[in-house]
């Protein structure tokens, strides 16, 4: 058992780096193509969130969808990468379950994340440019403002999206063949992401609002004089365009997840494949 122990901890410290550069890549790519094609249902999110109830939203929010969309994108980009090379390091090489993998991916991922939100909100909000945002944001370090409602937001929701993702992955593989495991095409990939994204994205509603409250308190309109109601209604505020966002999100960054990886892993088995080839046989005498 000794041997065996000390054998399996070699090889796991020699399949870090492949992860690494595993989850870099799928998730850098994943994170950069979500933003660009949903971003503007994240700004009319958070501007429901932060809207007196009932008040309709103008024309000329419409126009600002993509404000904040540079600070978004300069803090998902490495902050997806992160996460996700963590979260391949902890699962494939340590052999976590997927939600504690996820939730050690998110507190990496959170310190480049939380800052370049909290810049992103004020300019959705308030309609800054992103020199006075962020300007306005690192005074008295307010960068940082709200990090823990960020991470009472980002934990849960990792950790469930990965979970419920990972969970309908493995039912689905395994499903049909007995023993054997199949890939999965990449239309019941999409739609296991959108499944995962969108029930991750009801259930942590509130956890959002929050966030958005810690960063743009003044207008949001939380205050302890509502009743319960109102309270709750708060709280769900914004909920279907973010579960709207997050599903096809889902959609999207799962579907660049899986094809990155089995790219990654189809160019690995040409590679192996080509080096055996090319290896010296020894002549039998």
């Amino acid at each position: 058992m000794t041997s065996r122990t000390a054998d399996a901890a070699p090889a796991s410290a020699l399949a870090v780096p492949r992860h690494l550069k595993r989850g870099i890549l799928a998730g850098s790519l994943a994170g950069m193509t979500s933003q660009l094609l949903l971003f503007p249902l994240s700004t009319f999110k958070t501007r429901m969130q932060v809207k007196p109830l009932g008040r309709a939203l103008r024309a000329a929010d419409a126009k600002l969808l993509y404000r904040g969309l540079a600070p978004e994108l300069l803090g998902t980009v490495p902050g997806t990468a992160l996460f996700m090379a963590t979260y391949e390091v902890m699962k494939g090489s340590f052999k976590l379950e997927p939600g504690y993998a996820a939730a050690c991916g998110a507190l990496a991922a959170s310190v480049v994340l939380a800052p370049m939100e909290t810049i992103t909100r004020r300019m959705q909000v308030r309609r800054m440019p992103f020199r006075l945002a962020a300007a306005a944001s690192a005074r008295r370090g307010g960068l940082f403002v709200g990090f823990g409602s960020f991470l009472a937001r980002e934990l849960p929701f990792d950790m469930i999206q990965m979970s419920c993702f990972e969970w309908m992955k493995s039912r689905l593989e395994h499903r049909g063949d007995g023993n054997g495991k199949r890939a999965l095409r990449a239309r019941e990939t999409a739609v296991l992401g959108g499944v995962a994204g969108a029930f991750t994205g009801l259930v942590t509603t509130p956890f959002d609002v929050t966030r958005t409250a810690s960063v743009c308190s003044k207008t949001l309109g939380l205050d302890k004089t509502k009743s319960a109601s109102d309270v709750a209604r708060l709280m769900f505020r914004g909920a279907v365009p973010r579960m709207l966002e997050i599903g096809l999100g889902g959609i999207v960054y799962f579907s660049v997840i899986q094809a990155t990886l089995r790219f990654l892993d189809d160019r690995e088995d040409k590679m192996g494949k080509k080096e055996e080839n090319s290896s010296p046989r020894k002549v039998s005498k």
